[in-house]
């Protein structure tokens, strides 16, 4: 029971410095993610984002998210999203709710 908690715990940090890498890459012109972190459990992602022209971070809260495999290849598609700041969760979902991303085989490979 131990090991399995601390091999859940290694995945979910090693997915989490991937997202974060991943994160700012795909929308570092809006921001930084300063963290990141992943419970694969819960089936959410928690990050921490300093947003350009902001002076304080805002945290981002994927809250349901499922992975998807086409053609050897893995997507995330993001289901529902919330934010520190109310107007950023409606945005956010108006955006983002069903897209599928293509995530990097550095990262897939933890999956």
């Amino acid at each position: 029971m131990v090991l399995g908690r601390m091999g859940k715990a290694m995945k979910d940090s090693a997915l989490s410095v991937g997202l974060k890498v991943f994160f700012n890459e795909k929308f570092g012109e809006y921001g930084e993610v300063k963290d990141c972190s992943v419970d694969t459990h819960a089936g959410c992602i928690t990050a921490h984002v300093l947003m350009r022209g902001e002076n304080a971070p805002i945290t981002v809260t994927i809250e349901r998210y499922e992975l998807e495999q086409d053609k050897g290849k893995t997507y995330i598609v993001i289901r529902r999203l919330t934010a520190s700041r109310q107007w950023i969760t409606l945005l956010l979902n108006r955006v983002l709710d069903g897209r599928r991303f293509e995530v990097p085989s550095s990262v897939s490979k933890v999956l």
